[in-house]
């Protein structure tokens, strides 16, 4: 058998695609979807529009960091946290997750470590592995809404071969949302070890109470230490697109972020005129955007808080939670859920807590749901995991 590489057979498995093959096997049922953030909120018709006019003679490469007019039309759009944007600050890419990537390969030799806040997205790890770097997890707790962690358990986690934080604003998987002066302690902290802050802005139209801090936001002197991701994934409804940015004002880094993107080619240019007309949306759109995720995540909060033994903070921002369940096991729960439990015909599909962690032992009575569907339909997923906590063999309740 020829070998495979060691980093293919240390990749970890998707908690959030996991089950997808087996729930495919099941077409005589209903699933209600909530382990995925693909929202069934239409897409703007702008961005369809787009595509209808995209009717070129040669559909042909595009430059390796994107179009001149979509990286002009990106920094335009993010100079409302930084005015000092350029074009030349923008790197587009092929989804957020190129992005990461591409920002984790910039930075890292094999065997270099990144810091990541935990219970984080789960392709953190994919990416990391993929580039030949380690995470090194901190954790913060469901108790204290995931707060962050102190500048000391921040230094715990640094070694000589540690080159960035990374962290997400509004928070995947937990929905935690980040101050200014959050955000500022922790670029001063990389400042202060001379390494990056990955700051993960996929969902920072998507809040509640108070709006997420940017760390495009900070002064000049932290700049040098900061790179922000985005995409047009979740705030445009529009996760097939396929078009994200790698922004930094870094220029040593965006050189190097070039020839990355040189290596592969360039992003794809119909996507890419579609982002453009996406980003001249006016300021409206996304209130209606944040209205319309309000609506979700109270849905789900009001029917879930009510169950006994449930334990899970409101979201302050995205449109995820993380929720305690009174289970043995979250990943049996989540199989049970789909091989086993029905009622008239339909199920729940959930993401299992593990994935969200470095070490599996860790979120065993944890599932992430993603409020992604429309208020009727999240009000019937919560009662049949309702139904579903009531009759599941491993539930396990209070004082026992």
């Amino acid at each position: 058998m020829p070998r495979l590489s060691e980093r293919a057979q240390v990749l970890q498995e998707s908690a959030i695609r996991k089950l997808d093959l087996t729930v495919a096997k099941h077409t005589d049922t209903t699933f209600h979807r909530l382990n995925i953030g693909q929202p069934d909120v239409a897409t703007p018709s702008v961005i369809l529009d787009a595509f209808a006019r995209f009717q070129p003679e040669v559909v042909a490469y595009g430059p390796a960091s994107g179009l001149p007019g979509c990286r002009t039309a990106a920094a335009r759009y993010h100079s409302r946290w930084n005015g000092a944007l350029t074009a030349a600050d923008v790197a587009v890419t092929t989804g957020g997750s190129e992005a990461l990537l591409f920002a984790f390969t910039a930075l890292c030799d094999p065997g270099d470590e990144i810091i990541v806040l935990e219970p984080y997205y789960t392709n953190y790890n994919g990416f990391a592995t993929v580039a030949g770097a380690r995470i090194t997890p901190i954790r913060t707790e469901l108790a204290d809404g995931f707060a962050l962690p102190s500048d000391q358990e921040l230094d715990a986690a640094v070694t000589p071969r540690t080159r960035a934080l990374v962290f997400s604003n509004p928070a995947n998987p937990t929905g935690a949302v980040y101050s200014r002066a959050e955000v500022q302690r922790l670029a001063a902290w990389a400042q202060r070890h001379d390494i990056f802050l990955i700051a993960d802005e996929v969902y920072r139209r998507i809040w509640f109470d108070e709006a997420p801090a940017s760390a495009l936001e900070l002064a000049d002197e932290l700049q040098q230490h900061v790179i922000v991701v985005d995409s047009m994934s979740k705030t445009f409804s529009a996760c097939g697109l396929r078009l994200g940015f790698l922004i930094s004002r870094n220029k040593t880094l965006m050189e190097k972020v070039e020839r990355l993107g040189q290596a592969r080619l360039g992003p794809q240019p119909l996507a890419q005129h579609a982002a453009v007309a996406a980003l001249a949306l006016p300021d409206s759109y996304y209130d209606e955007v944040r209205k319309t995720y309000q609506g979700r995540v109270d849905a789900l909060i009001e029917a879930l808080s009510v169950l006994p033994g449930v334990d899970l903070p409101r979201p302050k921002g995205a449109f995820y939670a993380m929720v305690r369940l009174p289970v043995d096991s979250s990943e049996r729960f989540a199989r049970w859920l789909v091989e086993e439990f029905r009622q008239d015909g339909q199920s729940v599909v959930v993401a299992p807590g593990p994935g969200f962690y470095a070490d599996p032992s860790s979120g065993t009575d944890e599932i992430r749901l993603a409020a992604v569907l429309n208020e009727e339909r999240i009000r019937r997923a919560a009662k049949l995991l309702t139904t579903a906590l009531d009759v599941y063999p491993g539930r396990v309740d209070a004082g026992s």
